[in-house]
């Protein structure tokens, strides 16, 4: 059993312009609270190292973390990961652009059954200040998609601000090598295990000093991967249902044959729909209810066996509910 603690892992890199601000934003933050900060570096000259060493208020909460997995901001957050002694583990960043008057609330909600909270952008009462435009789009859009098409419990997939339960972290490989992709693969990880995915809302303000190690087109094809993975399921339940109802509505001898496709049509996205709410996503196994509502009527038109379409669908609408992290 590990202790009521919350582990903050901050990956950094040549930080030295950032880093003492960081940590006593941290400390004010989280005064009061049980914590640790792991500080993870890659190799001895960064200048995040002799920066710290100069504070003369540093917290006796920061723990020096040498990275030893092989450098790269995924391999410096696994190390933080396995260097965590506590319940809750939070990454963030040393650039200041993520508010650590949230970890509490974002400890708070794993506390209470989640395996990942996500620090939202993109929620109501989140914001963000600055960056790149097209950063900014790509990562508001694939946020919502993969919220509201793959029923993802966070608007803001992609940021790194997250806080995850130590014990699914214990539990889960980790496959990121390259890139800060790493928080959107243990978001969707957690997702298809059926776990719980929440978020706090949270502000983010673009650094005003020292470099951005972040490399957009780099690690893209990462995300895609991982967004991917989410958005199959749903995707094919969808498209099925589409199939289905464009081949029904061409083939169809009248106006009322294509009205009834058409309901039957709106009805199987609302069955979609509420199989989404209920477990958090779809799966392979709602595939079922397009052919379960719409290929009655396409093989022999009108029948009793439309009737018997809401017995199939809502047995199947009972299954694979999400479970908490305990």
């Amino acid at each position: 059993m590990r202790p009521r603690l919350i582990s903050v892992v901050l990956p950094v890199y040549n930080e030295g312009e950032n880093i003492a601000e960081c940590l006593r934003r941290l400390d004010r933050a989280l005064k009061g609270v049980e914590h640790e900060i792991l500080v993870c570096y890659d190799f001895d000259e960064d200048t995040t190292l002799p920066a710290i060493r100069a504070m003369s208020d540093l917290s006796p909460a920061v723990k020096l973390t040498r990275n030893t997995i092989g450098r790269g901001a995924p391999n410096a957050i696994r190390t933080g990961f396995r260097a965590a002694t506590g319940d809750v583990v939070v990454t963030t960043m040393a650039d200041l652009s993520d508010p650590p008057e949230v970890i509490p609330q974002m400890a708070a909600a794993i506390r209470a059954g989640n395996a990942v909270v996500s620090g939202s952008r993109y929620m109501p009462g989140g914001s963000q200040t600055g960056g790149p435009l097209i950063k900014r789009t790509m990562s508001c859009v694939a946020g919502r998609l993969l919220h509201d098409l793959a029923g993802l419990g966070t608007r803001d997939a992609t940021t790194n601000f997250r806080a995850y339960a130590a014990e699914y972290l214990a539990h889960t490989e980790i496959e990121s090598k390259r890139g800060f992709e790493i928080a959107l693969e243990l978001t969707v990880k957690a997702q298809q295990m059926g776990l719980s995915v929440s978020e706090v809302p949270s502000s983010w303000t673009d650094r005003s000093a020292g470099q951005s190690n972040f490399k957009l087109w780099k690690w893209l094809p990462n995300y895609l991967h991982w967004f991917w993975v989410a958005m199959r399921q749903p995707l094919a339940c969808t498209g099925l249902a589409l199939l289905l109802a464009t081949a029904g509505l061409v083939q169809a001898p009248d106006s009322g044959q294509r009205s009834l496709i058409a309901l039957l049509f709106l009805v199987t996205l609302s069955v979609l729909l509420v199989a989404r709410r209920l477990r958090n996503r779809n799966t392979w196994l709602d595939l079922l209810h397009p052919l379960c509502w719409l290929a009655p009527v396409l093989m022999s038109g009108p029948s009793l066996l439309l009737l018997l379409a809401a017995v199939p669908s809502g047995a199947l609408l009972l299954a694979t509910r999400p479970r908490q992290q305990s």
